[in-house]
């Protein structure tokens, strides 16, 4: 489903893409739909058509890449809500598409995300899509949808010696917690900013929920202590709004069974409003 987030000055056209297909808990899918009742929007939502294995994943991320090009084609920005994080081989895929040049990409994640169906020892999908988009293993076969040096991986502080190997032999800029918190957010974030900007037609951002301290965004289901603060995530992402080579945000892995307060919720519904510069109005 496409929604709008709008005020007099601004639209933002919202992909809800609700596939746990990927995930050991597929209770993630129920995310974009409790994000699009807080915004107060009903309607259809992009779903797997297949109940599961790479046959379906494949064919939910190619549904999803064709949407969110056919999307971003008439418009400036857009947002993706994603069910698992494994989505992402499709929503990144259509932007790549749709920028018309190559594409640069921020991935804020407490994993890497860069197995491959041969090196993960769960075989779960949403532990790949970093790899696929680099157009490594079995779902990166169609090719790669962003250049290793495009890509930045920030918080990253839970992982597995193949998938470090991976990045690490193709010079992916990985910035652990460690150096995050050395450095600052602020600093950080100016360094994937410059490294998705080189020589990019435009770049996005996906922020896997678990990326962010499990204080904030209890809503996950794999949450890793010692993540990214909200209150250090949402002042970097402000400016964005104004970065026209800035095309499009992804929100995964928000499992509302989970969630505590509304706090993960909250907080998703404030990353939405930042880059669209549009006030909303939640239903709870």
């Amino acid at each position: 489903m496409v929604i709008d987030m709008e005020d007099k000055q601004s639209v933002l056209k919202i992909i809800a893409a609700a596939s746990g297909i990927g995930a050991p808990d597929q209770r993630c899918a129920l995310g974009p739909e409790a994000v699009m009742a807080a915004l107060g929007r009903q309607g259809e939502i992009i779903t797997p058509s297949l109940s599961g294995g790479r046959e379906a994943l494949e064919s939910f991320v190619a549904e999803l890449a064709n949407a969110a090009a056919v999307l971003l084609k008439t418009e400036q920005r857009i947002a993706i809500l994603s069910g698992d994080h494994s989505c992402a081989i499709g929503s990144w895929r259509g932007v790549s598409r749709a920028v018309g040049g190559s594409l640069g990409l921020i991935w804020v994640d407490a994993h890497m995300d860069a197995h491959t169906p041969e090196s993960s020892p769960s075989g779960h999908w949403h532990g790949m899509p970093v790899a696929a988009l680099l157009g490594q293993g079995a779902l990166g076969r169609d090719g790669a949808v962003v250049r290793p040096e495009n890509l930045c991986l920030l918080g990253v502080r839970s992982f597995e010696a193949p998938e470090a190997e991976l990045l690490q032999r193709l010079g992916v800029r990985v910035m652990g917690m460690d150096e995050v918190n050395c450095i600052g957010m602020e600093a950080a974030m100016a360094e994937a900013l410059t490294i998705a900007k080189a020589g990019t037609a435009g770049y996005g951002l996906s922020i896997d929920l678990d990326g962010l301290d499990p204080a904030d965004a209890p809503a996950v289901g794999s949450p890793v202590v010692g993540g990214i603060r909200a209150a250090e995530l949402l002042p970097a992402l402000a400016g964005l709004q104004l970065d026209a080579q800035f095309r499009a945000l992804e929100v995964a892995e928000f499992n509302p069974v989970n969630d505590v307060e509304q706090r993960t919720l909250q907080l998703v519904l404030q990353m939405l409003e930042l880059i669209s510069g549009a006030a909303y109005e939640s239903n709870h």
